[in-house]
């Protein structure tokens, strides 16, 4: 799509239900962010982490109990290395609970008009049925709505299209989830990638630029990370070649 106008070029499966995996993690910045632009939460604040957050798992920037850090490294570690203990983290201290981060998130999806989202937690880890716990699900038209609104903010922008960057004052590396496609695309600007072996498979929401237009696309159903970049280069260079329509030239 053309992420300025929201014109479709290129559609496909659009609104099959999916498991969105770590694309999950792009509303917990937003809404974050989001706070932060109202002056709800400071991305200077100090954030001490919990026992609960010390032990999410998964692909993480290993935080242990007790600990702190600026609200604004969590949220890098998050967008960068897709952290799902920074994003546990972030929930906890934006909203006071898991449970009131998860209800602001949903909150958003449906005033941005993602009619066919629900979100559970917000790191898109595969929940313990044995507990009770949902999955997230969602469609790529929403995802191409999150991703429309995310890219908005400055933040992300710097964070999405970082290779590779530091957590932990210098001592963990923190590389990005996209960094293939970041070093491979002409243009290529963020944003996230997922994957779920049930759900979307390898999955991601590209974002690239040139010559001043911006374009996004969404990639889901991948059957390995090779096929995700192929697929999201190609969509986004046949795109990149069509004429931009009278109506947004004007």
């Amino acid at each position: 799509i053309d992420a300025d106008s929201g014109e479709v070029l290129f559609a496909s499966n659009t609104d099959q239900r999916i498991i969105p995996a770590s694309l999950v993690k792009m509303m917990t910045a937003l809404v974050a962010l989001e706070k932060a632009d109202r002056g709800e939460v400071n991305l200077s604040a100090q954030v001490r982490i919990s026992a609960k957050a010390s032990k999410i798992g998964g692909h993480q920037v290993f935080l242990k109990a007790g600990e702190t850090f600026e609200l604004r490294e969590l949220l890098k570690a998050v967008m960068i290395g897709s952290a799902n203990d920074a994003a546990y983290a972030v929930a906890e201290h934006v909203a006071g609970s898991e449970i009131e981060f998860v209800k602001a998130m949903n909150e958003r999806a449906a005033q941005l008009g993602m009619k066919d989202t629900e979100f559970h937690n917000p790191h898109g880890l595969p929940p313990n049925k044995r507990k009770g716990q949902l999955e997230n699900y969602t469609t790529v038209t929403d995802l191409a709505i999150l991703g429309r609104e995310l890219s908005k903010h400055r933040h992300v922008t710097t964070w999405a299209s970082t290779k590779m960057d530091t957590f932990r004052n210098g001592s963990f590396q923190l590389l990005n989830t996209n960094h293939r496609f970041l070093a491979g695309f002409e243009g290529a600007t963020g944003l996230k990638t997922g994957y779920h072996p049930r759900g979307a498979g390898f999955c991601m929401v590209g974002t690239a630029k040139r010559d001043g237009r911006r374009l996004l696309t969404v990639v889901v159903g991948a059957r390995s990370a090779r096929d995700r970049l192929k697929t999201a280069t190609v969509l986004l260079d046949a795109a990149f070649k069509r004429p931009v329509a009278v109506a947004q030239s004007n």
